[in-house]
């Protein structure tokens, strides 16, 4: 007889803690409630009989996840149409009823109403949250396929509904795990954006009517597995969560979507790309007390968005104990400081890809932050395809 890995009392805590997100989960999925709810059950079981022992409460929500994604793909392939260009009108519908905004949802209709049965049926598993693996599972294809499939589809939506979209203002969204999301709103909003504070498990719809992506910083290193390193200074790692965020930040630069990281953000940027971190500035030779707290000066590069943006010199406040080491592939330094930290990076073949380890938005940032966030907005209304926002001088 199979070891029950979970005990009751642990169980009926994790039901009480769970069955609400992981039923929302289901329904956002399958877009039927009665059956989200059966599903549920069955998460739980699986739950009961599979799940590790003693996992802390961010991971066990990070396994019911798993499981109730795999559980979603196997009832959506089970109840799967001979003709896979037929809508997953379920799924569709669970779509349009999870966008809050009236006009955003009736300009998704629109465009969606303008592609072809394919085309719409692929957008719609990138709205749901579905990826090139379970694309390709559900639609009886290879991921490579599945994954060339989709982006082309997602780039007609995405022209169609630029077309049919009424913008008064571009959207902006926020991805925060530790620091408070309400100052870099507020940062935001004082350049005239909209702005939409998101996790990592619901990007995959909102990127596709975004105009742009701000990664924040954090009290939680980068998992130092991620840049092949193993863990010596780096402090609180989350490798799950480190991956999710990958992930979007990667889909956004493939979107050619302006991206902003800062500090946490910024070192993400440039391990996408396949650079490292200092784990400790002490690595560096340098005292992580001058970049723990306060003010500093540092130096933007010639012919740099950097130089351009922010000037030669400026003084920024940065709360940081890790940087860059290697450099990731196609990026380029825009700004340091005397003692030799990387500060900004970008990469000069993206419209706008810039990452600072420096907080752009505290009030302590002044001009820079004001600077830095008028130029993300600029781009934010090119990628909407406003007409340019002169950018400050």
């Amino acid at each position: 007889m199979r070891a029950l890995v979970l005990e009751s009392m642990d169980l009926d805590a994790v039901i009480t803690t769970h069955r609400q997100p992981i039923e929302r989960h289901l329904r956002r999925r399958l877009g039927d409630p009665g059956l989200a709810e059966d599903l549920a059950q069955e998460v739980f079981l699986r739950a009961w009989q599979h799940a590790p022992r003693d996992l802390p409460e961010t991971r066990m929500r990070a396994w019911l996840f798993r499981v109730a994604g795999n559980i979603a793909i196997d009832a959506l392939r089970a109840r799967r149409p001979t003709d896979d260009t037929v809508v997953l009108d379920g799924i569709a519908e669970a779509v349009g009823t999870a966008v809050d905004d009236p006009h955003e949802r009736l300009a998704i209709d629109a465009a969606l109403a303008q592609l072809s049965a394919r085309d719409r049926a692929l957008v719609t598993l990138q709205f749901a949250g579905y990826g090139p693996t379970d694309a390709a599972a559900l639609l009886g294809t290879t991921p490579d396929a599945a994954r060339k499939r989709m982006n082309r589809a997602r780039d007609r939506f995405r022209l169609a509904y630029t077309d049919r979209r009424v913008v008064d203002a571009p959207l902006v969204l926020i991805i925060a795990r530790d620091d408070a999301p309400q100052t870099y709103i507020d940062w935001l909003l004082a350049g005239g954006v909209r702005v939409r504070h998101v996790d990592a498990e619901h990007a995959a719809r909102q990127l596709a009517t975004a105009d742009a992506l701000v990664l924040t910083g954090g009290h939680h290193d980068l998992h130092p597995s991620i840049y092949g390193q193993e863990q010596r200074a780096a402090q609180n790692p989350d490798l799950d969560v480190d991956r999710a965020d990958a992930a979007v930040l990667r889909e956004a630069l493939a979107l050619r979507m302006p991206v902003v990281g800062i500090c946490r953000g910024h070192q993400l940027l440039n391990v996408v790309r396949g650079g490292s971190l200092h784990q400790d500035l002490s690595e560096c030779g340098v005292a992580a007390g001058d970049h723990g707290a306060g003010d500093h000066v540092i130096g933007t590069r010639e012919d740099t968005l950097a130089r351009r943006v922010l000037g030669r010199t400026t003084s920024v406040p940065s709360f940081h104990h890790q940087a860059i080491d290697r450099l990731g592939r196609g990026l380029s330094v825009a700004s340091r400081t005397d003692d030799g930290v990387i500060e900004a990076i970008e990469d000069p073949r993206l419209p706008f890809a810039v990452g600072v380890q420096w907080h752009a938005e505290t009030p302590d940032a002044h001009e820079a932050g004001r600077r830095l966030r008028d130029a993300l907005v600029e781009a934010a209304h090119r990628h909407a395809g406003n007409a340019a926002v002169p950018l400050a001088a």
